[in-house]
């Protein structure tokens, strides 16, 4: 299941530091790139806030970025945004560059002289995020290489305007039609700048523009039948427009950018390494990650043997790894087998999750719980189908929504064996632990309540979905489903495919694996289960970087917490990890 982050509230001042002196100097530099700062914000047309400390690049930037970007900050809380829609034109885009480039001296200027602090950690936050919007727009060009960019802007456009219950209908309906005008206004600046393209990431780009349109001209007017505005006409007209400029910028692809697209998956030995050794704070090269993936993948598969021999009472038979395709069958074997069971199967393991890390004193969770669980909804076609998506620190109390994925209970039997094959009822009880107690759902809870904003809006990969790795084993080892033996081979299973991941991917954009390779090394040395094993292929492709953040995480955390005081109750551990909010597990003062 994907995964989305957010989170803030303004962070807090320097605090203690150096010398008066010292911090004088300090302000004095930072005034200067924050002056043209904020100058930018102004020929930006963006809002500026009169509170706004002179020596505080986050708080500018942050500012800055909800303008930039406000169907995120919407997406994460802030109805103020509700009704506008991103500008990604020459000079809005100019613009937002030199505001990261000022913000990167700001606080490179500040950082120097900061001490190890809370505030030192929020501009080295900072200061990661600007190098990664520098590195998409300066590098990637994505107006210009990317169609699958595009289709992704396209197909999230409405997605937390129709599911999140921020605004009453009047409202809504007003922001509705300025959304479907930035989504035609979109396609235009496609059509106009977008001028190659790779084949499959094009190709992939026209289905989620083609399952888009569908539903805007379908299911979206079926929809807003009731809200204020239909009866005149107004969403019949602006949805018109929304179809006709989608169908524009698919005819552009087709025509323009297909027959003369890569068929080259992989994006550059080097990019890839420039990229890995960013994302990774300086930590891995290609060939470190491929090392580690392999001794993983080799630890982990003499663990799985290990769990097979207890499920089957250490008898042997054919060898060990006989019992373990014996374990992995009936494991697979244990599922629903439909959409309503699958569900309640869902509602009840995250409620039941909850009660367990509770009574165990696992960890301090939030009250009132604020989580709405629901199958996947038709208008998430095109964007990612189940995961987590979180209430951001712009409206904390708002509702997390938890969609799980799902499958046509009309679909082919093989599909919907495949799928239930994969989600199985021993899987599903061992990724609650990661999607929701004490995961996902608690990991965003507290961090967009009590950390600073920054670090939910900007989060570390690693953190994030290392997190998400490491409390499927803290909770079997505490006794989740009383540690079950497929229980526990689901975790173990779930650990080879973050291994094979980060193998996979690193041999796709380095070594130049295609998809058959992927697939059979998936089957074969990662024991993926079905549906996974013909995913990975996309996410290689499609997200090659952010595959490899679940192996790298989960071994970050699994460190930090071999080095816990015993003398801490794991509680209070727990506590500490998820206030600091997701920053670089190097970066957490524990």
């Amino acid at each position: 299941m994907p995964f989305h982050v957010v989170g803030p509230k303004r962070i807090a001042d320097a605090g203690r530091g150096p010398g008066r002196a010292a911090r004088s100097v300090a302000r004095v530099d930072a005034r200067v790139g924050l002056r043209v700062v904020l100058l930018l914000m102004m020929t930006l047309g963006l809002s500026i806030p009169v509170a706004l400390a002179d020596d505080d690049p986050v708080a500018a930037y942050l500012e800055a970025w909800r303008d930039f970007y406000p169907t995120r900050a919407f997406a994460y809380g802030d109805a103020s945004r509700a009704a506008r829609f991103e500008d990604f034109g020459d000079r809005a885009l100019q613009a937002w560059l030199d505001l990261n480039r000022a913000s990167e001296e700001a606080a490179e200027n500040l950082l120097a002289r900061q001490p190890s602090s809370s505030a030192g950690m929020d501009l080295r936050v900072l200061l990661t995020q600007v190098r990664r919007e520098r590195s998409l727009w300066e590098q990637d060009r994505p107006r210009e290489t990317q169609p699958q960019w595009y289709a992704e802007r396209v197909s999230q456009a409405l997605t937390h305007l129709l599911v999140r219950d921020q605004l009453d209908l009047r409202a809504r309906s007003e922001a509705l039609l300025q959304r479907l005008a930035g989504v035609a206004e979109l396609c235009d600046l496609a059509i106009e700048r977008l001028g190659e393209g790779n084949l499959m990431r094009s190709q992939r780009a026209l289905k989620v523009l083609a399952s888009t349109r569908s539903f805007f001209d379908e299911g979206l007017r079926a929809l807003v039948r009731s809200w204020p505005g239909a009866a005149s006409g107004g969403f019949d007209g602006a949805i018109d427009e929304a179809v006709a400029a989608i169908e524009r910028l698919e005819a552009h692809i087709r025509e323009q950018i297909l027959p003369e697209a890569s068929g080259v998956v992989s994006i550059g030995a080097d990019n890839y390494a420039e990229k890995l050794l960013r994302r990774s704070a300086g930590a891995y090269s290609p060939q470190a990650l491929l090392a580690e993936a392999s001794a993983e993948m080799r630890e982990v598969r003499q663990l799985m043997r290990a769990e097979a021999a207890r499920w089957g009472g250490g008898a042997h038979g054919g060898g060990a790894d006989t019992l373990l395709e014996a374990a992995l069958e009936a494991m697979e074997s244990d599922r629903d087998d439909s959409g309503t069971a699958f569900l309640q199967r869902f509602r009840e393991l995250t409620f039941a999750a909850e009660r367990f890390v509770e009574e165990h004193a696992l960890a301090t969770i939030p009250k009132p719980t604020t989580l709405h669980i629901d199958l996947s909804p038709a208008h998430f076609s095109g964007a990612a189908v189940g995961g987590v998506y979180p209430s951001g620190p712009f409206d904390p109390q708002a509702d997390t929504l938890f969609y799980v994925p799902s499958i046509p209970d009309s679909a082919p039997d093989a599909a919907r064996e495949g799928f239930y094959r994969s989600f199985n009822t021993h899987f599903n009880t061992m990724i609650i632990s990661h999607e929701m107690f004490p995961g996902h759902y608690l990991q965003y809870k507290v961090a967009v309540s009590e950390a600073p904003a920054l670090r939910s809006l900007f989060p570390d990969g690693a953190y994030v979905e290392g997190w998400g790795s490491f409390v499927e084993e803290l909770m079997l080892d505490a006794g989740w489903a009383d540690n079950a033996p497929l229980t526990r081979l689901a975790h173990l299973r779930k650990r080879l495919e973050n291994a094979t991941r980060a193998y996979v991917s690193v041999q796709v954009h380095t070594a130049g694996w295609g998809e058959d390779q992927v697939l059979r090394f998936a089957r074969e040395e990662g024991l993926l289960a079905p549906q996974f094993a013909q995913n990975l292929w996309q996410r290689a492709v499609h997200s090659p970087l952010q595959i490899t953040d679940y192996m790298r995480g989960y071994k970050q955390f699994q460190r930090l917490y071999a080095r816990r005081d015993p003398a801490v109750p794991l509680r209070d551990w727990v506590d500490a990890v998820l206030r600091a909010g997701p920053v670089p597990v190097t970066m957490l003062p524990l």
